[in-house]
């Protein structure tokens, strides 16, 4: 599949993501894309906890949201019902299970899709599978689900909006199923290449230990330099026009990279990233709300620069 990219300027999208707030303004709704591939996943039974869903351009007067699991071909196979709540940023709000426990249990090998459906559409969908794996361990017998999706695939640059000096940090998913088998308690490093020369690394390595999706965030990258090094930064980012290039290497070997564009200065964006970017259910934002302060008036906006893993 060939993927290309669109040129949006970070004050174009602020621009956009304010006047909607401000004047009325509609965008369609949708999920932002991490909150839903970080659901989190039990091996044990195929399941999910469903909770805190950021719902971006909510709709003024929204009346039903729920989340659903669908089979590819069609069937409902769970489903929860949503409530909605607005955050400090009027672009941004949270759904949540609405009276009932958010855990939905697939149980069951095949292909599949999450959506989210607000007021009897479909906002945002998500492919994903499972696959049923027995252990061969006669002292630990039983079952487990393997997913799949666009984990492999999918990555992000993240930074805090219009700000050149703002430190740039990598977030990515991994697996030791990406890795020969048998490999175990690998250190994964990241290295920035700008027209193939190394701009920035990692300073500490991540330890790969899961077979399932591992999220990997706000991991920082040192720029040498003198009389200093210092971390990534957007100006650094996007300095020279050319080929961005991030390589994943475990205990120093290669295993995966993302690639992307400067162009005019600017990251390239996929395409999926435009506000009307259609079919609408596979827009993924450019934008989420970084919610770890653990509080609503200490919750900060980050601009998200997505990427695709390289074939």
């Amino acid at each position: 599949m060939k993927h290309t990219f669109e040129r949006v300027g970070l004050a174009t999208l602020l621009s956009l993501l304010l006047s909607a707030a401000a004047f009325g303004q509609q965008y369609k709704p949708a999920v932002e894309y991490q909150s839903l591939m970080n659901l989190r996943f039990y091996e044990a039974d195929g399941g999910f906890l469903v909770e805190h869903l950021q719902l971006v351009f909510p709709p003024p007067g929204l009346k039903k949201a729920s989340f659903v699991i669908s089979k590819a071909g069609g069937g409902e196979v769970a489903s929860v019902p949503l409530r909605f709540a607005p955050m400090e940023f009027p672009a941004f709000g949270l759904l949540e299970p609405d009276g009932v426990p958010g855990v939905v249990r697939v149980g069951q090998s095949g292909d599949f899709t999450m959506s989210v459906v607000v007021d009897g559409q479909a906002v945002t969908t998500l492919p994903f599978s499972l696959k049923e794996q027995t252990s061969g361990d006669p002292f630990r017998p039983g079952r487990s689900f393997a997913r799949e999706g666009p984990f492999k695939d999918l990555a992000y640059f993240s930074v805090v909006p219009d700000d050149p000096a703002g430190e740039v940090q990598f977030n990515w998913w991994m697996s030791l199923r990406e890795l020969p088998a048998g490999t175990r308690d690998a250190r994964v490093t990241q290295h920035l290449l700008s027209n193939g020369q190394e701009l920035a690394a990692s300073v500490s390595p991540v330890v790969l230990s899961q077979n399932d999706w591992q999220f990997v965030q706000h991991r920082q990258l040192s720029v040498p330099g003198k009389p200093r090094a210092h971390w990534l930064t957007l100006s650094d980012l996007t300095a020279k026009d050319g080929e961005l290039t991030v390589v994943l290497k475990a205990d120093g070997r290669p295993f995966k990279s993302y690639k992307t564009r400067v162009a005019s200065g600017q990251i390239q964006r996929l395409p999926q990233n435009a506000l009307d970017s259609q079919p609408h259910a596979s827009f993924i934002s450019p934008r989420f709300v970084d919610m770890s302060a653990g509080s609503n008036s200490r919750y900060k906006m980050y601009e998200m620069y997505w990427v695709r893993r390289s074939p």
